[in-house]
């Protein structure tokens, strides 16, 4: 038997299995809002859409941290929504992307 859902998909989070509970407690809460801050600042440009669906992009640890390094350009921040980000926001970005599940579709 075969249902559609219209729950729309959620990106999820996928941290080290030997992150001890307490720990991962708190990444949740920086992952969130790292979520946040990249559909604020940086999902326009680098997400994609599959048949009307947000895919966001899987960047390797090294694309990341280039990145970090990136975006402190001025001319960067200049093309980035309203104001530039700062880098503890970049932190919490960092932490949502690393630690993003890759590609796929997860309905709740």
């Amino acid at each position: 038997m075969f249902f559609l859902s219209a729950t729309p998909p959620k990106v999820v989070h996928q941290f080290p299995v030997e992150m001890k509970p307490e720990v991962k407690v708190e990444y949740i809460k920086m992952w969130d809002k790292g979520k946040i801050l990249y559909d604020l600042n940086c999902a326009k440009c680098h997400n994609t859409k599959v048949k009307k669906i947000d895919i966001y992009p899987d960047f390797s640890p090294s694309q990341i941290k280039g990145y970090e390094i990136r975006v402190q350009n001025a001319q960067h921040e200049m093309s980035l929504l309203e104001e530039a980000v700062t880098p503890e926001e970049l932190g919490l970005i960092s932490t949502f992307l690393i630690y993003k599940a890759s590609n796929q579709i997860v309905r709740k």
